[in-house]
């Protein structure tokens, strides 16, 4: 399977194309200009749901942003380890005007909760770890692989070998979920009334809680967070496909950036190779 490693950019071009594109995802009424491509019909998705049709995209409240098949079919086996194919976003309110928030329900698709919450590194690996760690740092100081070695070797004897060991020593084990975002704090811990901007997750691993700062307008990038579509390549977790996402404090949702790695829509809106 190729890897995903090239990423293409879908960008506004200016401003102004951003902002036109944004205003065409708020509303479920098609424009007629051939921007607005959220409304059913003729294998468009509905107002409400991005599917990386556009450049930006916004929406009152909720949000669906999901993978679409033609990307998919477009990818073939390029496609077969995504592990997440949709989310749902959702404006979460708080008891603060320091921070707003919203909810994304993750729709894993077959074993990919499983996949991603399996440990980066076993315990074996992270002990192994520790131990190259060791080995390359007396290899640099002292010209040998072993604490003995070391020790008959150092000016400073055994005490100055002791002091480098003790510097190098492993915190105890624990086991780091594969995805990033699922190491975020649990969801308890978030305190509405005075809350902390962060990510947080259920106890169920199936929504993930964004507390960022208010969005000024629904184009700020100052205050945005992104989430990724994770994808298994060869054992490791890399990213299919990303959105940018801001929140205002009325619950306006936006997708202020979107990017598909190794693919891109052509003038006629088929998803190609890039």
């Amino acid at each position: 399977m190729q890897t995903l490693n090239k990423k293409t950019l879908l960008a506004a071009t200016t401003l102004a194309a951003a902002t036109a594109l944004l205003l065409a995802g708020c509303s479920s009424t098609p424009t007629g200009d051939g921007v607005d491509n959220n409304a059913a019909g003729d294998g468009a998705p509905s107002a409400k749901v991005f599917e990386f049709q556009t450049p930006a995209y916004g929406s009152e409240g909720e949000l669906t942003i999901r993978i679409p098949k033609a990307l998919l079919e477009a990818a073939g086996s390029d496609a077969d380890g995504l592990l997440v194919g949709e989310v749902k976003a959702k404006a979460r309110e708080l008891d603060s005007s320091k921070a707003c928030a919203f909810d994304l329900e993750i729709e894993y698709r077959g074993d990919g909760l499983d996949a991603l919450n399996r440990p980066a590194l076993t315990k074996k690996e992270y002990s192994a770890q520790g131990e190259a760690d060791l080995e390359a740092t007396l290899m640099r100081q002292f010209g040998v692989k072993t604490v003995e070695e070391a020790e008959a070797s150092a000016p400073g004897g055994a005490a100055e070998v002791e002091e480098i060991v003790g510097n190098l020593e492993q915190a105890p084990y624990v086991a780091m979920p594969a995805w990033a975002p699922l190491d975020a704090k649990p969801i308890d811990d978030l305190d509405a009334a005075d809350p902390e901007l962060g990510r947080y997750v259920s106890d169920d691993a199936k929504t993930l809680t964004f507390v960022q700062s208010c969005a000024s307008d629904a184009l700020d990038d100052g205050s945005s967070d992104e989430f990724d579509f994770p994808i298994e390549s060869d054992g490791t977790i890399d990213t299919f496909a990303s959105v940018e996402m801001n929140v205002m404090k009325s619950g306006t949702l936006t997708v202020i950036e979107a990017e598909v790695s190794d693919y891109e829509l052509d003038s006629n809106g088929d998803w190609i190779g890039a």
